[in-house]
């Protein structure tokens, strides 16, 4: 996160968690994911965030997909799991982001649920 902030790193990999467990959600990882935002937000940019096996809450999207908009050219999201109660609240935060990001120039959307 701190080379994302200083400008030394244009791929963010600290959320793809391949060939692991899925991570599931825990507030307790809220301000991790406060962190990351606020590296991307002070960056001049990042090339690509990779997102994958992790299970997010619309308190995780609602602090990093805004961060994300304007700063990030591709998000590669894979085996995601939306909560069912939750599901159509993280669709929006992630469609009205996409829809604000004018940088975004790539979306890899595989196996997301």
């Amino acid at each position: 996160v701190e080379d994302i902030r200083k400008g030394e790193e244009d791929c963010c990999l600290c959320l793809d968690y391949e060939h692991q467990m899925a991570v599931l959600h825990d507030d307790a990882l809220l301000p991790h994911f406060k962190e990351l935002a606020d590296a991307i937000q002070l960056s001049k940019g990042i090339q690509e965030i990779n997102i994958d096996n992790l299970e997010l809450h619309p308190s995780a999207l609602g602090i990093l997909f805004p961060a994300m908009e304007g700063k990030v050219r591709n998000i590669d999201m894979r085996n995601i799991g939306f909560p069912g109660p939750d599901a159509v609240k993280c669709y929006e935060i992630i469609a009205s982001s996409i829809r604000r990001n004018h940088a975004l120039k790539k979306l890899t959307w595989i196996n997301n649920r």
